[in-house]
């Protein structure tokens, strides 16, 4: 029963890998690679009841961020980075007024301190995604 189950590992690992190298590509020539946030999430089972992945990260003042999502081909899901500081959402890749999901964001932080990163799928679909931390060279 083991060797069931390290293949699938094993390709879900190589699957996700190859997601963060392709979103790594994806963030620009003049982005340096901080972190990354792999998601993967059930569809919604209401519209109340949306799956979220939160993480929460420590943010410098004065520095260009940029953060690229990218998404399986495997899912139907398309994924929604939104920032959160104490006060409440400063930035989103998702603009519900055009309806669109852009690919990345770019974010100059204004103060140093806590920020919390959720990442959902746009209607509560299911999907698999990479979220990348960048930092924007001058």
């Amino acid at each position: 029963m083991l060797l069931f189950i390290l293949p699938g590992g094993r390709l879900l690992a190589q699957e996700k890998d190859k997601l963060v190298s392709l979103c790594v590509r994806e963030s620009g020539e003049d982005a340096a690679y901080l972190k990354d946030y792999v998601v993967k999430l059930p569809k919604a089972t209401s519209k109340s009841k949306v799956p979220v992945a939160k993480h929460t990260l420590v943010l410098v003042k004065n520095t260009h961020y940029r953060f690229t999502i990218c998404n399986s081909e495997k899912y139907p899901g398309k994924g929604i980075i939104k920032i959160y500081d104490t006060k409440g959402l400063i930035a989103s890749n998702y603009d519900p007024k055009k309806d669109k999901i852009y690919s990345s964001i770019d974010f100059i932080c204004k103060k140093t301190g806590p920020y919390t990163i959720f990442i959902s799928f746009k209607d509560g679909e299911q999907g698999m995604a990479v979220g990348i931390l960048s930092y924007v060279k001058k």
